[in-house]
């Protein structure tokens, strides 16, 4: 469903990641690890700690810029995120005119662009028909600058629930340095402070999802605003609870839904982006027993020309880096060398074959769907068996299981790579859901 990954190549940029996950028992660097997921399969370089810090904006951020001369390989790096910019980009909404009925009466129907680069993030928020359009809280800037989670950790929680066109043009510096080191680049920290309860006190899942994937997890995971506070939440204590079914149960035992939609009244959630759920959650994938991380995969290590080794901040996709793809992920894929001389290898096939039925399922789902709710519309306006006591309730629960579940897949950014298993199981589960629905409906 996706256009993301009609790009060119862009399916080969998740073989080496895919084809770990996808169970090679004698995969990767230390396989011996496997299982003990208190050690990492690579080990990242830790950037030296300065003197001293360079002087922070009035929100106490100190921005990349300011980094530059200390960390000048790294600030390169970070920069080519600039690359990820808007040209090319799709309007999901235009592309798939199923979208428009599946969020009718929610702000993703008013506008549904494809992602940009990280760095774009800021300027995304700021323009997209969901927050132009409509008027939102101060929430929805959350990970979208440093600058906004600096004004939340200094003033307090009241913060989300400000007006987002009030604070919106306050703040100029998109995902950098602070988000995930705060003002120290030679540490690793979250500091998203509302997703420090998302591991529970359980130790072993902090040793199951290390540090170097939770500063991503912090900002690639499934949220919801408190109804109350405001504050962004997770539906979830500890990885175990991380799968879709149960954070289905999870919402549906508040009764919380992010809208009722337009068509049929059904109480709805909208899915964000549950890329740490997918990789951790549950049983957790193969690439994470082995003990990879999210940095492992996304800023390959490098050598600057005086033999320094640095993490690059440039956030691509394992085989749009030619360097990982030699050190590492050829290790265990050895034919992966042969795409970077224009070859097709076995992995590029096994990846094409997945992405193009993950593709045709979530299409199909998609189109079911949509009929599935103009059916329901139909039946409920002409006054059916469809009445609020009794056939009704029971068709608003498959159009929100159905839909949380497309979802759950839909907005998951590695087209399967993460976990093709949990991803064809979730399709699996929405199909069939949207199929019971359409057979009481005929």
């Amino acid at each position: 469903m996706k256009v993301k990954r009609r790009k060119a190549a862009l399916w080969v940029s998740v073989v080496c990641v895919l084809g770990l996950v996808c169970g090679l028992a004698a995969c990767a660097p230390n396989a011996e690890k496997a299982g003990r997921a208190d050690q990492k399969a690579t080990d990242k370089p830790i950037a030296q700690k300065v003197e001293s810090v360079p002087e922070t904006d009035s929100f106490g951020v100190v921005d990349a810029d300011a980094w530059k001369d200390y960390y000048p390989n790294q600030y390169e790096t970070y920069e080519q995120n600039n690359e990820n910019g808007t040209e090319g980009k799709h309007d999901y909404l235009q592309l798939y005119p199923a979208l428009n009925t599946m969020y009718k009466g929610y702000a993703f129907a008013l506008g549904y662009d494809e992602a940009h680069g990280h760095t774009h993030a800021l300027e995304s928020v700021k323009n997209t028909p969901r927050t132009v359009k409509k008027d939102q809280l101060a929430n929805c800037i959350t990970c979208k600058t440093p600058q906004f989670t600096a004004l939340v950790n200094s003033e307090g929680d009241e913060v989300y629930k400000k007006s987002f066109k009030e604070l919106i043009n306050d703040f100029d510096e998109p995902i950098s340095c602070y988000n995930c080191h705060e003002n120290d680049p030679a540490q690793l920290k979250v500091t998203n402070t509302f997703y420090l309860a998302s591991l529970g006190n359980d130790v072993d899942n902090y040793a199951k999802a290390p540090l170097e994937s939770q500063v991503c997890g912090q900002c690639h995971n499934e949220y919801y605003f408190d109804p109350a506070t405001k504050v962004p939440a997770n539906p979830y204590s500890g990885t175990d609870a991380m799968t879709p079914d149960a954070i289905l149960a999870y919402y549906d035992s508040m009764n919380f839904s992010d809208w009722n939609h337009a068509d049929t009244m059904a109480p709805m959630i909208k899915v964000q982006h549950p890329e740490f759920e997918t990789i951790y959650g549950g049983d957790s994938t193969r690439m994470a027993k082995i003990g990879y991380t999210c940095a492992d995969c996304h800023m390959g290590t490098q050598e600057a020309s005086d033999g320094t080794m640095y993490s690059s901040h440039n956030w691509i996709s394992p085989l749009e880096n030619d360097e990982l793809i030699d050190s590492d992920c050829s290790r265990c894929h050895a034919d992966l060398k042969s795409e970077i001389a224009g070859i097709q290898s076995e992995e590029e096939e096994r990846v094409t074959a997945i992405s193009e039925k993950i593709e045709s399922m979530t299409s199909k789902i998609a189109s079911q769907y949509a009929d599935e709710i103009a059916q329901l519309k139909a039946t409920k306006d002409a006054g059916g068996t469809m009445n609020p006591s009794e056939g009704l309730a029971k068709m608003w629960k498959y159009q929100r299981d159905a839909q949380f579940y497309w979802d759950f897949v839909m907005v998951e950014n590695s087209e399967g790579a993460h976990n093709p298993t949990l991803t064809f199981d979730t399709l699996d589960k929405a199909e069939k859901l949207v199929d019971e629905a359409l057979a009481l409906l005929d």
